[in-house]
């Protein structure tokens, strides 16, 4: 026996013709006998291809069963039939099974099974006539109205793949009423646009009468439908084709989901159609005196993808059926969206030639041209800015606009009520001149250091750069060769000079910034200079700044304002107006601010002015209070916990260059904290012309190679035990939410415990007096030192903590090696003797340096190798100390090892101070990054 699964079209009693899954036997004379129909198992037939299985799915969609199920609430399928009404089936069951039908009537040629004509289910038998065949390609209709004075008279012929078919007298099954999908003369056709009903009437008769009285109406309904859609031939009608007038609109409005986008739609003839139409023809009625005219046209697929195309092709990615918005911007609120789409309707002119636009939003927007015209004039000490922006036929002075781009505001109202989006690129290229300039009238006046912004609005002014300049060489007087690097250093200064800009030579550590300054002196002394210059720097380089002055430019008369037998009285300006340099102290200076400020000093020139980079200290107010015609200051380290340290010290350069505190804050050092690149770049635009830094790799190939090394060391168990204990400690105190309550408690807490931690991971005896075992990190420095000294080489190894160095000197004591010492608490003398027996003295290996006495003033090119026992918050203090070895005049290549504990604090400093490098790169050099850490980065410092 042979069995075949089939599909069957048959008359459901309840739900009308569908198509029936069956399965067969398969007799020799051709005979096929019904075994059983609609089983869900017919999905496990061998060989179903996967489009057979889509229609056995779709079929069991509509079996009795799975319409119980949603239909109605009867337990059994024979219920449910004998209850259910037909307007339940009408509306509801039917219109679902000839849906499902049109999705399975198209994949019939492709699934491989064969079907039948098979009536109702008592029919079990089925015969080689009984099978259908399936027409691939849809059947169309032609239409032909003959109007005369009986009346219209209307004819319909359908067209298959084998031309004509015979509808007089034929039988017809209805599978979809629309669009048609029927069983004619044992032919499955589909139709596209046509309801079975048309069809019907010419089975039994050849054409369609309709009486003159209702000719009219037929022809503005039925007519103008079949125009629509099918092909139609007239006699006696008024219908005629036209060239229709066009026109593609862009409606500005709000998205399906609130959003604003721009909707695309397409006129014709002055009606509009959405631009998702299917419409390939457009037929209109013209009614006249005694009949109705239809005029009909093709729509323009071609010039509406055309259309489309230009809003892709620019940018527009389709968001809806018809609507068209720009791609969404992580963050990005409604208006800003708004904003962004008339930006770009204003930046796409060809899309304003081509489309009609209409706005359809609460507001209206101004679509025009916006043109900025500016012209900057140079004053003796300012720069008068007058700019006029034009939106169509008004004018406004863009000192109109300074609030809305300091504020981010974009909109801005014009006299007639329509609202004009102000640029983007504004609040970029115009920020700082809004912040900067101040309004006076309609125009606005800029600073004379403020020339680049000037130059930007208008190129006509110079732009003021020492290399457009003819700049002198170096005074004869100097008792120095300077290096080629050394001399633009000195040129610069003196271009800064010319123009009576302050400066900033933030060159690196080691590359000679005193010299560059030292020629800057010998060279207002040789244009006869009247005034001294004020040298302020740290205590400990008083002496070095004495010996450099006597060394490279021994003509200059030198004051040193020092000591507590110094003079201090009204007449200190005569005594300084006999020299050419006044050395003193931030000290000294910070105590006799009240007779310093009575002094006139032709330059400031503050070394290591790190050390005036809070605004709030008294030091910073006294230098503030000092009246100099010119400002300078020196450092290696202009940045050393935020930015603000940079404004402290320019703000001292160059008084108001970089604005108000707290406007630099919020314009600057915020945005630039969260890795804005614009502010990132406006900020180095502002002071790059008065900021000079050179690195050592980049002016001095000729210095040896600096190799870094990070030595990770493991913890005793003994060691490792109390870090432990002391670690959940802390982390505990921190999950607790009594910490947090109180001000500064938290703060408090976690600084004394992170203390406590990097102090453990040393060495615990550190901590804890009585501890007797071994620490890791200390027995692996020892023997790294033992190891270099043998070899005859020398280091410095520097730490945060002076307790540390003690306990290698406590070491190096009771073995009988030699050593020297430098901290906080050593005097002036101590420490010139400590640098000589290191440099000097051959059996001095190791020079012991507390990072904070280590960080300025040394110049230790006898050391080759600089040991780091701790990690510090400041990446910098690190930079300080390993280039007390790596400078100028060193001939050995330096190698540097940073000591970490594993698994411990020191690790997590590290990753912070990798992060606190990335500013120092961009901003010259980099704290406490604690105080930018909230509860969870702190919980993970200690997990």
């Amino acid at each position: 026996m042979t069995e075949q699964l089939i599909l069957t079209v048959y008359h459901h009693p309840k739900w009308g013709p569908l198509l029936k899954p069956a399965r067969v036997e398969v007799l020799a004379n051709g005979e096929l006998v019904v075994l059983e129909t609609g089983q869900a198992s017919f999905t496990e037939w061998p060989g179903l291809n996967r489009t057979a299985l889509d229609i056995l799915r779709l079929a069991a969609g509509y079996d009795d069963k799975a319409l119980m199920r949603s239909y109605s609430r009867e337990k059994t399928t024979t219920a449910f039939l004998a209850s259910v009404q037909p307007s339940v089936v009408e509306t509801y069951i039917r219109p679902f099974i000839e849906r499902c039908l049109l999705k399975m009537v198209p994949l019939l040629p492709a699934a491989g099974l064969a079907l039948y004509a098979r009536g109702d289910l008592k029919n079990r038998t089925l015969w080689p006539d009984d099978r259908l065949k399936v027409q691939e390609e849809k059947a169309s209709v032609v239409f032909s109205f003959v109007d005369g004075p009986t009346g219209l008279r209307y004819t319909l012929k359908v067209l298959g793949e084998q031309g004509k078919v015979d509808l007089l007298g034929a039988t017809m099954t209805v599978l979809c009423q629309e669009p048609a999908v029927v069983v004619l003369n044992k032919v499955l056709y589909v139709f596209d646009y046509l309801d079975a009903k048309k069809i019907r009437p010419f089975l039994t008769k050849e054409q369609v009468e309709v009486p003159p009285a209702s000719v009219n109406t037929y022809v503005k309904t039925f007519v103008r439908t079949c125009l629509q859609h099918h092909t139609v031939y007239t006699e006696g009608l008024d219908v005629s084709s036209i060239v229709p007038k066009r026109q593609a609109f862009l409606s500005l409005e709000s998205g399906l989901d609130g959003c604003p986008a721009l909707v695309v739609s397409f006129g014709y003839e002055g009606k509009k159609y959405p631009s998702d139409h299917t419409r390939q023809t457009i037929v209109m009625v013209e009614e006249q005196a005694e009949r109705t005219a239809l005029r009909w046209f093709t729509t323009d697929k071609v010039w509406e993808q055309e259309c489309i195309g230009l809003l892709t092709t620019q940018g527009l990615k389709q968001v809806g059926a018809n609507h068209y918005a720009l791609p969404p911007v992580q963050d990005e609120v409604m208006m800003d969206n708004t904003h962004n789409l008339v930006d770009w309707l204003r930046a796409h002119p060809k899309i304003l030639e081509t489309f009609t636009i209409e706005q359809h939003l609460d507001k209206q927007y101004y679509l025009g041209e916006v043109a900025v015209t500016m012209t900057v004039d140079a004053r003796l000490d300012w720069f008068d800015v007058q700019a006029l922006v034009r939106f169509g036929a008004f004018e406004i002075p863009f000192n109109r606009f300074r609030h809305h781009i300091l504020e981010n505001r974009r909109e801005y109202v014009l006299p007639d009520g329509t609202l004009a989006i102000l640029p983007e690129a504004w609040f970029v290229h115009y920020r700082e001149v809004c912040l900067f300039a101040k309004p006076k009238g309609d125009s606005m006046v800029l600073g004379k250091h403020q020339f680049r912004l000037a130059h930007a609005m208008d190129p006509r002014v110079a732009m003021l750069e020492p290399r457009n300049e003819a700049l002198p060489e170096a005074p004869t007087a100097l008792q120095a060769l300077l290096r080629p690097y050394q001399k633009l250093g000195f040129q610069w200064l003196v271009w800064l000079y010319r123009h009576g800009f302050g400066g900033l030579l933030a060159d690196d550590m080691g590359l000679g910034k005193t010299v560059q300054v030292i020629a800057l002196l010998a060279y207002l002394e040789q244009q006869a200079t009247m005034q001294p210059s004020l040298i302020v720097v740290p205590t400990s380089l008083v002496y070095n700044w004495e010996q450099e002055l006597k060394r490279f430019a021994p003509h200059l008369k030198v004051y040193t304002y020092t000591g507590i037998k110094r003079l201090r009285s009204k007449d200190i300006g005569r005594v300084f107006n006999h020299s050419h340099v006044v050395l003193t102290t931030y000290g000294i200076l910070r105590n006799d601010i009240d007779w310093l400020e009575t002094c006139a000093f032709h330059h400031l020139i503050l070394d290591e002015s790190q050390y005036v980079k809070n605004p709030d200290a008294l030091t910073y107010k006294a230098v503030e209070r000092l009246r100099a015609a010119f400002r300078l200051a020196l450092t290696g380290t202009p940045v050393e916990n935020s930015l603000m340290d940079l404004w402290a010290q320019f703000n001292l350069l160059n008084e108001h260059m970089l604005g108000p505190r707290a406007v630099f804050k919020k314009v600057y050092m915020n945005p630039i904290a969260k890795e804005d690149k614009d502010r990132e770049a406006a900020l180095l635009a502002l002071i790059t012309p008065f900021l000079l830094r050179r690195t050592k790799q980049e002016v001095t190939p000729e210095l040896p190679l600096l190799l870094e090394e990070t030595v990770y060391c493991d913890m005793s168990q003994e060691q490792e035990a109390v870090y432990s204990k002391e670690k959940n400690l802390l982390r505990n105190s921190l999950l607790d939410e009594k910490t947090w309550e109180q001000a500064g408690q938290a703060s408090f807490l976690t600084l004394q415990g992170l203390m406590r931690l990097r102090l453990l991971a040393n060495h615990p005896v550190m901590v804890d007096s009585t501890f007797r075992g071994e620490a890791g990190k200390f027995e692996q420095v020892l023997m790294r030192l033992e190891t270099l000294r043998a070899a005859g080489h020398k280091v410095l190894v520097f730490s945060a903590f002076v307790r540390h160095l003690k306990l290698f000197a406590a070491r190096f004591e009771a073995e009988g090696q030699a050593y020297a010492w430098l901290s906080g608490s050593t005097t002036p003398t101590d420490r010139e003797k400590a640098i000589r027996r290191f440099t000097e003295d051959p059996d001095v290996a190791c020079f012991l340096i507390s990072l904070k006495a280590g960080g300025v003033g040394l110049n230790l090119t006898a050391a080759d190798y600089v040991f780091i026992l701790d990690p510090w918050w400041n990446p910098a203090s690190e930079m300080q100390a390993l280039s007390r070895a790596h400078r100028i005049g060193q001939d050995k290549q330096v190698f540097v090892y940073r000591f970490l504990t594993s698994q411990t604090i020191e690790e997590k400093i590290r990753r912070l101070q990798e992060n606190k490098s990335k500013l120092a790169e961009t901003f010259v050099q980099s704290g406490n990054p604690l105080l930018h850490l909230d509860k969870e980065a702190l919980l993970r410092l200690v997990e």
